[in-house]
């Protein structure tokens, strides 16, 4: 999967900066990365509108790989 700007920076944000590694938000890109494999929901919250997703091992090796290249 060729990763654009935005889902690059989810990867990297749940990462380097989400707490508990869990990235809160549910747009188109976060949606591709779930079908592809790199993200996985975790649910939701009573008192957040968003759902929950955490970066698979799939997603890990894709950012990793990514950092390596120029984008």
């Amino acid at each position: 999967m060729n990763l654009n700007k935005e889902q690059l920076a989810i990867l990297d944000h749940t990462v380097s900066r989400a707490a508990n590694g869990l990235y809160c938000g549910d747009s188109s890109d976060m949606q591709k990365l779930v079908e592809a494999g790199l993200m996985a929901s975790q649910g939701r919250k009573s008192f957040v509108p968003d759902e929950y997703f955490c970066i698979t091992a799939i997603g890990l090796e894709a950012i990793k790989n990514a950092k390596g290249k120029c984008i």
